[in-house]
């Protein structure tokens, strides 16, 4: 019971893994901009392999039918309390799957046909954000409030 409520909690690695290899990038691409736009396949390696490994945990999840919601510890901006909390059912699970599946097809595809010109780091980098944040939107309670699919 406790590996299982370990695993629930230790989700919030499905958006952090790639919202954190995009970080990565784009401040190694601010930091050497000439260098990192000239290494296009180890940067596309970097952010395929992020988004591949926050499917392959949620797909994880899933198989292990995995059901919890938990909270991570509130800070405090600028006289507010921020909470962030997650739920994690099998339906968020699914979608997380079909969010993953659906990155990782358009990732390859713009590494197969997108020429490799100045602004193919940062367009990479951007939709691997853009996705660690749609991983994160669809863990968060907010989006809960709709049953995307009755299991």
């Amino acid at each position: 019971m406790y590996a299982m409520s370990k695993l629930v909690n230790s989700s919030f690695l499905i958006p952090l893994i790639p919202l954190s290899a995009s970080f990565l990038i784009a401040a190694l691409l601010f930091s050497f901009n000439r260098t990192m736009n000239r290494l296009t396949k180890p940067v596309s390696f970097l952010l395929v392999n992020s988004i591949l490994l926050s499917t392959l945990y949620s797909s994880f999840l899933f198989y292990k039918h995995l059901s919890g919601k938990f909270d991570i510890k509130p800070f405090k901006l600028i006289n507010s309390d921020f909470l962030i909390s997650f739920r994690l059912n099998q339906s968020v699970e699914i979608f997380l799957i079909i969010t993953g599946i659906l990155a990782l097809l358009v990732m390859l595809l713009s590494y197969l046909k997108l020429p490799r010109r100045k602004g193919y780091v940062m367009y990479l980098t951007s939709l691997c954000s853009f996705f660690g944040l749609l991983f994160f939107y669809c863990l968060s309670t907010y989006s809960n409030n709709i049953v995307f699919f009755r299991l």
